[in-house]
């Protein structure tokens, strides 16, 4: 089998991923998207975002909660993705 650099090298995670994105389906629910969003914080996820195309709104969650952004941005390696480049 052929590995992509930066694929993950163990079948299943151990150690966290740099970043966890979301996009909503109009069937999904904010009470089941919080506990997948408190399992990916309790993994170590640093980075958690969530797209929501049908209201094109963002939401970036941390530990210190969630909250509606206007772009997306990580940290070492910097990433910015205004939303107007995703919601088109």
């Amino acid at each position: 089998m052929h590995r992509f650099r930066g694929w993950p090298k163990e079948p299943v995670f151990t150690t966290p991923p740099f970043i966890c994105i979301e996009i909503l389906s109009p069937e999904d629910r904010w009470v089941r998207m919080q506990e997948r969003i408190d399992d990916f914080l309790a993994f170590g996820v640093p980075y958690i975002w969530i797209l929501d195309p049908q209201s094109r709104k963002a939401y970036a969650c941390r530990s210190t909660g969630t909250h509606e952004v206007q772009e997306l941005r990580t940290e070492n390696p910097q990433i910015l993705v205004p939303l107007d480049g995703i919601f088109e």
